[in-house]
């Protein structure tokens, strides 16, 4: 419980910073402005902190091109945009009501301080012990008034509070959907790619290692072509399924097709090296049957290739870099791990389809 709620504070307060930005910067509260506010709000993507902070130097302000742009290059284009402006156009309308019943306090409140005011006059100019007595009454009158008017604010703040984190908390579902792979249920090529590029950074910024492992199920198109595609389905998320169950500590993806990619962060490539091993053994360890005939179509094996960061070395390039160790693994039999460093440079290049 104590676990949920932080979660739910950080979420509010995620939103709240997303709220501020739109209205420190005077941009519409529309929900591609939201989103982006709020991806920026979470510090999961250096790169679009860096830019907008950059833009947002000196007397500088970002427009709502500047948004679009921004949105479009930082934002997964796979998202379900029906879906995310259904629930931040409510989350909207929810920021609309809380506005305005700001407004009726503020202006509660100035109806009060003026009838304060006149009070104040009243009792000075009063006469007599009567006139000081409805002076008084009626200053008691107000007070009363504006007592009830607060309650009633809070209540509705409360209510609308509550909305509003539900209402965030659907965001948030959207936003992690965008980002998985439907049919494996880890990541996407779009949350590897931001993952990558943000990992990269942070071990630049700490000077700690990062290792890649890239994973490609051997003879895939085999598999297709004489089991069928709902069979190849299976063995996908089998592949996935193993992996989740062997990295505890690392960031999944479906990089492509039958290609998986994990992100391991703080491990040296001897420690990759290490989880890839138990990847490949869990995954050849299980024998896959037809279900509708139970035909065993034997152990599905996985080729894996492992590559370090190496100093200003960039996402493209560490990339390449498992891919060819990933391919130096097929060269090599498949069912197998390579390190890019033991990587024999002499040797030809083979990139078979569905190896």
């Amino acid at each position: 419980m104590a676990s949920d709620s932080g979660s739910q504070h950080r979420t509010l307060a995620i939103a709240a910073i997303a709220l501020g930005k739109i209205v420190e910067l005077g941009l519409p509260a529309d929900p591609r402005s939201y989103e982006l506010w709020y991806l920026y709000a979470t510090g999961k993507n250096q790169k679009l902190r860096d830019e907008i902070d950059a833009a947002l130097r000196g007397d500088s302000r970002l427009t709502e091109g500047d948004i679009d742009r921004l949105h479009a290059q930082y934002i997964s284009p796979t998202r379900n945009a029906g879906d995310l402006d259904r629930v931040a156009n409510r989350l909207n309308d929810e920021v609309g009501q809380v506005v305005k019943m700001i407004n009726a306090a503020v202006s509660s409140v100035e109806r009060y301080d003026e009838q304060l005011n006149e009070g104040t006059a009243a009792a000075s100019n009063a006469t007599n012990e009567a006139d000081l007595r409805r002076v008084i009454e009626d200053l008691i009158t107000a007070t009363f008034s504006m007592e009830r008017e607060n309650s009633s604010l809070k209540e509705q703040l409360e209510a609308s509070r509550m909305r509003s984190e539900k209402l965030m908390q659907e965001i948030e579902a959207v936003r992690v959907e965008s980002l998985t792979d439907a049919l494996t249920q880890v990541g996407n090529r779009q949350h590897f790619d931001d993952t990558l590029t943000r990992e990269i950074a942070r071990a630049g910024q700490s000077n700690a290692p990062l290792t890649l492992l890239m994973v490609d199920i051997d003879h895939f198109k085999r598999i297709n072509d004489e089991f069928g595609h709902q069979m190849g389905d299976d063995v996908l998320r089998l592949v996935a399924a193993r992996l989740k169950s062997s990295v505890r500590d690392g960031e999944i993806a479906r990089y492509g097709g039958e290609e998986f990619a994990v992100i391991l962060y703080n491990k040296s490539i001897q420690i990759g090296r290490l989880m890839a091993e138990r990847i490949r053994a869990a995954i050849e360890s299980v024998e896959m049957r037809v279900r509708s005939t139970g035909a065993s179509i034997g152990r599905v094996t996985v080729s894996i290739g492992v590559a370090e960061l190496k100093p200003s070395v960039t996402a493209a390039e560490i990339i390449r870099s498992a891919d060819e160790a990933l391919y130096a693994a097929k060269r090599k039999g498949r069912n197998c791990v390579v390190l890019t460093d033991t990587i024999d440079a002499a040797a030809p290049e083979i990139r078979a389809v569905g190896a």
